[in-house]
């Protein structure tokens, strides 16, 4: 007898604790709720750290803007400068005679009489990337020239490299920033970090 009034007991304490523990599932913002929302939404319910790392873009090299202009390589001079033509004038080179072209945001070590180490290869770094007669792409910043009247430029070759991000990359040049030319300076010195931490180029030469 006092065996069937504790079965029946435990049996009933046991439809209540169910009991209670459905109708907390079912509350407004509930658990339920919130899984049944997920699936008619068609939202994977997943651990905070994706969220955190979905919201985190990963930083890259810029690609050749849709509004660059074409030109041709003339002459490489060394490592940061060249000489470009254009058979169409344009917005940014007006005359088809050569222009002498400054890029901007890196500094190379120098050649000729005050020839610095690594100034040879740098300059060889630059030709491989934009040999003469190679078509590449140009872009300015807020100043087109210098005081020189060396037009300043970003490059991009004609199969979509960033030039001067690619010369720093590789330890041929260094970050330098003259304002108010700074649009890719962040990401130029980023390369020269690396660079510089892995003794690439320049770095591990001299």
């Amino acid at each position: 007898m006092v065996r069937t009034m504790m079965r029946g007991a435990g049996l009933l304490l046991a439809v209540i604790v169910v009991g209670a523990l459905g109708l907390l599932a079912f509350q407004p913002g509930g658990p339920l709720e919130a899984l049944l929302d997920a699936s008619d939404s068609g939202t994977t319910v997943a651990p905070s750290v994706q969220s955190d790392a979905a919201g985190t873009a990963p930083g890259g090299v810029p690609p050749r803007p849709s509004d660059a202009v074409a030109m041709t390589v003339e002459h490489v001079h060394d490592g940061d400068t060249l000489f470009l033509r254009t058979d169409q004038p344009n917005a940014l080179v007006p005359l088809t005679d050569a222009v002498k072209v400054r890029l901007i945001g890196i500094d190379t070590p120098e050649v000729g009489d005050g020839a610095e180490c690594y100034g040879d290869e740098a300059t060889l770094a630059l030709r491989t990337l934009v040999p003469d007669g190679s078509t590449v792409w140009i872009t300015a910043d807020r100043e087109p020239t210098d005081r020189f009247g060396r037009s300043l430029f970003y490059l991009w070759s004609d199969d979509g490299r960033f030039v001067n991000y690619e010369l720093v990359e590789g330890g041929a040049a260094e970050s330098l920033v003259i304002p108010p030319n700074d649009a890719y300076y962040p990401l130029l010195r980023a390369a020269e970090d690396a660079a510089t931490a892995a003794g690439s180029g320049r770095w591990g030469a001299c």
